[in-house]
């Protein structure tokens, strides 16, 4: 409806200045001496003359008219396009509003359901989003960190997985100092944190099950050092799982470092005895000498 108006002021303002041109010229076309033209010319020449100056007159009145109506149809032109542009923008803050209210009217139960279906779905996006919106109401939700590391890791986007993990730990390490406050984590160096937790007496299982993860992480990011010494923590934890014994033997090997492999090797052998890499680690082992 406004563009219909501005479209038809944009018509009356161009017929008004193409008629005032007109007015302008019309004595220019009086004072044409048709007299001094020779009178032994025909009729015809005279009106082919008066015809070839009326024809430059009006272009010269088409050529001053689009230079006066330009810039007014730029402008609608321009004032269309960014009305058009203002509902689209709105449209769409419109639909994320309303799909914003639609995640925030859910429970977190609900969104933990909907994040493992989408992860179970490799629709790593929409988990990420449930995930986040659960961290917005929970910023200690040791449970949204786990899975979204996960869904960094799916994604292959191994630095953010490692990142969450790292954070975990330290958010973790809050149970072992009670006077940390929270606020300090992200500023926190993780060396500082692993240090209170290998301090304490009682340290949670979690905590070896997060060096796992980020052992993992590295593996998988072709980083075998970083990955050993995640393991050689979640050992220091739980020294008696054989899991973990197992990774260090078979990345020490990697890393060339045979002398952690073989007490690596006799620890498991003490344990685990009917382990079946047993024979393989031992082959492996012999190949070093």
């Amino acid at each position: 409806m406004i563009l219909n108006i501005l479209a038809s002021l944009a018509l009356l303002v161009s017929i008004l200045l193409l008629g005032r041109i007109i007015w302008r010229r019309l004595p220019e076309l009086k004072v044409l001496d048709l007299e001094s033209i020779p009178k032994e010319r025909k009729s015809g020449a005279k009106a082919k003359i008066l015809e070839n100056k009326f024809k430059r007159q009006s272009q010269e009145v088409k050529e001053k008219l689009g230079a006066a109506i330009s810039p007014l149809k730029e402008k609608f032109s321009g004032l269309g396009q960014r009305l058009k542009d203002r509902a689209t923008s709105l449209e769409k803050k419109y639909k994320k509003n309303s799909e914003l209210e639609g995640v925030r009217s859910k429970s977190i139960n609900e969104l933990f359901a909907e994040a493992e279906k989408h992860i179970d779905e490799e629709e790593y996006q929409l988990a990420e989003k449930a995930l986040i919106e659960i961290l917005a109401r929970d910023k200690k939700d040791l449970r949204a960190y786990e899975l979204l590391g996960e869904v960094y890791r799916f994604q292959k986007s191994y630095d953010q997985a490692a990142e969450i993990i790292k954070y975990l730990i330290k958010l973790k390490s809050l149970q072992y100092r009670k006077n940390h406050p929270e606020s300090q984590l992200k500023k926190q160096k993780l060396e500082e944190a692993e240090e209170a937790i290998m301090e304490s007496v009682d340290v949670d299982s979690d905590v070896s099950r997060f060096y796992d993860d980020l052992g993992e992480i590295y593996l998988l990011d072709g980083k075998p050092a970083k990955s050993l010494d995640c393991y050689l923590k979640a050992s220091a934890i739980e020294p008696n799982n054989p899991k973990y014994l197992d990774k260090i033997i078979g990345l020490a090997i990697e890393v060339n470092d045979p002398g952690l492999a073989k007490k690596t090797y006799k620890r498991l052998k003490e344990i685990n005895p009917e382990n079946a890499k047993l024979q393989e680690f031992k082959e492996a082992l012999e190949k070093k000498k």
